[in-house]
């Protein structure tokens, strides 16, 4: 048998889309569900290894994950006007004794602009299916087969912290399709962490990072309490004589890397911390610009609901995901010891952070609709527009 590594760059959270609520990197797994043995093998290149998604229970939300390691069509000319490929996404689920697998593209010219269905297949476990509708956007199928694991896992990774004011609690195996842990951490400081640094290391290579945080600025871990974070591991694709199949790789580790508070101070990795707080200003900047939109729509005497949706709909595509380069500059003033190559990305993680918060109302606008798909009442959009205008207040007032 033969240990391969995956080629699956920026596993779970690590590029600055992945701070985005909105948005993720190369292939970020979604929260696990309870285990299914289930899982999706995905092939994006022919020649390399492939990489696994657990499948979902029944019930329980659509599991994937998004990749921007893939091959274009050589030959392929994308029509006029049409935006560019940025990642494939692929989400799964339980349908009866079958596993319903939707695939869709991101498109956009430096973000996630747009998303656009390819298709969505109902595959059998063992069964394969390849997406050939992909190369409709000059992307080269994708091979998908669903597979059982048989679980075991390894001994438990070792967990370190950076963070002087983290301490390791203990760590157990969760009860997961694919290798995945519970990390007990207590905040030993008198301040309130609201984001974690977490790397995952394999005979000390970077394989995974992640930044968890509350989505609306909520505090992560109070002061003195003790946090249960969920950890995946490490993921390569081991060949047999029947084919591939996941396998957990030796000499993990699980790093803290860094502890960011309440007051904007951090311990351990200046890196990881800047990026999080190029993702609070970048928040920050829009959710003050969203404020006005909705009291405008709020103030209004339009009794045309269709209308006033419309407009404010159109009001908040038009914000910008822009920001000035002395908005960065002022952050730089903070890490001063940073590499010229992560300066160069903190504009971009602002703007990103833009993007997220703009596409997350245009999303909430469009669930709005949907539910109001036979009459749209007036009474209903006021109600829906003092609520996003309380919950987009207090999310400010914690930034």
């Amino acid at each position: 048998m033969k240990k391969l590594r995956l080629i699956v760059l920026n596993t779970t959270v690590i590029a600055w889309l992945a701070f985005s609520a909105n948005a993720a990197p190369s292939q970020q797994p979604r929260t696990e569900s309870p285990t299914t043995n289930l899982a999706l093998e995905v092939t994006c290149y022919k020649d390399r290894p492939p990489s696994y998604l657990s499948v979902p229970k029944h019930g329980s939300k659509p599991g994937g994950a998004w990749y921007t390691l893939f091959r274009r069509v050589p030959s392929w000319e994308p029509p006029a006007g049409s935006l560019p490929v940025r990642a494939v996404n692929i989400l799964a689920h339980l349908e009866g004794d079958s596993v319903r697998i939707a695939v869709s593209v991101f498109l956009g010219v430096r973000l996630h602009e747009k998303e656009e269905a390819v298709t969505t297949r109902l595959v059998h476990e063992n069964g394969k299916v390849i997406i050939s509708e992909l190369t409709q956007f000059g992307v080269e199928p994708f091979e998908i087969k669903v597979v059982r694991v048989a679980h075991s896992l390894a001994t438990h990774p070792q967990v370190t912290s950076q963070a002087g004011s983290i301490a390791v609690v203990g760590i157990e195996a969760k009860d997961s399709t694919l290798p995945s842990y519970k990390v007990s951490l207590q905040n030993l400081s008198s301040q309130n962490v609201i984001a974690l640094g977490v790397e995952v290391l394999v005979n000390g290579q970077k394989r995974l990072s992640s930044m968890p945080h509350e989505k609306e600025g909520q505090p992560l871990i109070m002061a003195g309490a003790v946090y249960e974070l969920s950890a995946f591991g490490a993921r390569d694709a081991l060949l047999t004589s029947e084919g591939y199949r996941p396998d957990s790789p030796q000499g993990q580790e699980i790093v803290i890397s860094v502890a960011v508070f309440e007051d904007n101070s951090y311990e351990g990795d200046a890196e990881t911390a800047a990026r999080f707080r190029a993702l609070m200003i970048g928040r920050k900047i829009q959710i003050a610009r969203l404020l006005p939109l909705i009291q405008t729509a709020s103030d209004s005497t339009e009794l045309n609901v269709s209308a006033a949706l419309n407009r404010l709909k159109a009001q908040v595509s038009s914000l910008s995901n822009d920001v000035e380069m002395s908005v960065a500059d002022q952050l730089l003033k903070d890490f001063p010891t940073l590499s010229p190559s992560v300066k160069e990305r903190l504009k971009p993680g602002i703007e990103v952070a833009l993007h997220g918060v703009k596409t997350g109302l245009l999303k909430d606008i469009q669930e709005f609709e949907k539910l109001g798909s036979q009459s749209l009442d007036a009474q209903a959009f006021q109600t829906w527009l003092r609520v996003k205008k309380e919950r987009y207040e207090k999310w400010l007032s914690r930034l």
